[in-house]
């Protein structure tokens, strides 16, 4: 039996491997490209390139953008005061509790949990094991308090606590998520909810209303290839006026990033990633033998899929932490731009 496995698991870590090649080899000029860009066609997180929106973009930036983005500043509110309406609209997922918070422009949602951090710079912060290791790095060169959550080092008193929903290691919901609210509201510890992965993802379901979260946050950037636009909204209490809110209330932020944003909002639904994909993030792990993740752009492996792990992602955010702690999380993006790529070798090495 334990051979029969071995030679399973194999036979899909070669079809892993012949597709990053092939795909690597569509996207690289030369063998040396092609050979160094191998191991990371399946890792990391980036967006996805559907061809609808592709031509929507290139027909957005063929317009006057230092007229109709840059020089006009109500691109934010018009933004802002948007996004409430499009998240509620996702059939797929279901958040409540937004009603409670007061929304501005966010650059991703990096800014936001600056703000956060800053606000709570008193306080030792605290992930679970997996988190966005941007949370790690700054912490780290901050010289902030900070441990993950663990058995031996629950959360206490005096923590303050950075969540991703749906949760960054897996892109699916943690199932104590309710319950690690509730352990915050009793212990007065306030919460950055990270929402980046919300309009990727299947099966989200959440109240937001508990009276420990301090920030929601949301950006653009995994649903879509606008990343270095930087497209965010932040939710906080209404009692919350620092430095973010004050740039977004003087309208001193990036009015073409939001009038972009707002552009893609009024022609995509916020569901729209996650329900084009379904299907093909299904069939994609049925090939490789994975477990599809509540967000479409990911799959999780098993342990033998450890040369897929984030031992790379550690090195370039400069982690000197043990890969082996976080899962195997495969990046589906790349298969899905080059579905005719994969469809070929699927039907190659299974008939």
């Amino acid at each position: 039996m334990a051979s029969l496995h071995i030679q399973r698991m194999q036979k899909l870590l070669d079809r892993a491997t012949q597709l990053s090649w092939a795909i690597a080899a569509c996207e690289q000029t030369d063998f040396f490209s092609t050979r160094n860009q191998v191991r990371f066609v399946l890792q990391g997180s980036r967006a996805v390139e559907p061809p609808e929106f592709c031509d929507y973009i290139r027909e957005i930036f063929s317009q006057d953008l230092l007229q109709d983005g840059l020089n006009r500043p109500q691109n934010l509110n018009d933004f802002v005061h948007s996004m409430p309406k499009w998240i509620s609209q996702n059939s797929v997922n279901k958040i409540t509790g937004l009603d409670q918070y007061q929304a501005d422009f966010s650059s991703g949602t990096t800014q936001s949990f600056d703000s956060f951090y800053y606000r709570y710079r008193s306080r030792r912060m605290r992930c679970f094991v997996g988190e966005y290791f941007y949370h790690l790095k700054t912490w780290i060169s901050n010289n902030t308090p900070w441990s993950m959550i663990s058995e031996a080092d629950p959360l206490t008193a005096g923590d303050a606590l950075v969540v991703s929903l749906p949760f960054c290691d897996t892109g699916t919901q943690l199932e104590n998520f309710d319950q690690v609210l509730e352990k915050c509201n009793q212990l007065g510890i306030p919460v950055l909810v990270d929402c980046c992965y919300y309009f990727i993802s299947r099966g989200v379901s959440a109240d937001l209303s508990a009276d420990c979260i301090d920030t929601v946050t949301f950006s653009l950037s995994k649903a879509f290839t606008v990343a270095r636009l930087r497209i965010g909204v932040r939710f906080t209490k209404p009692n919350i006026f620092d430095g973010q809110k004050l740039h977004h209330s003087t309208h001193y932020n990036n009015s073409l990033s939001a009038w972009v944003g707002l552009k893609i909002i009024q022609k995509f639904s916020s569901d729209y990633i996650a329900k084009l994909y379904q299907e093909k993030q299904q069939q994609v792990c049925g090939y490789l033998g994975l477990t599809p993740s509540q967000s479409v752009i990911f799959a999780i492996g098993d342990a033998d899929w450890s040369q897929y792990n984030r031992s790379g992602l550690l090195h370039t955010y400069q982690l000197d932490l043990d890969a082996g702690q976080f899962q195997n999380r495969i990046c589906l993006s790349a298969i899905y731009n080059h579905w005719d790529l994969f469809s070929h070798l699927q039907n190659e090495t299974t008939s």
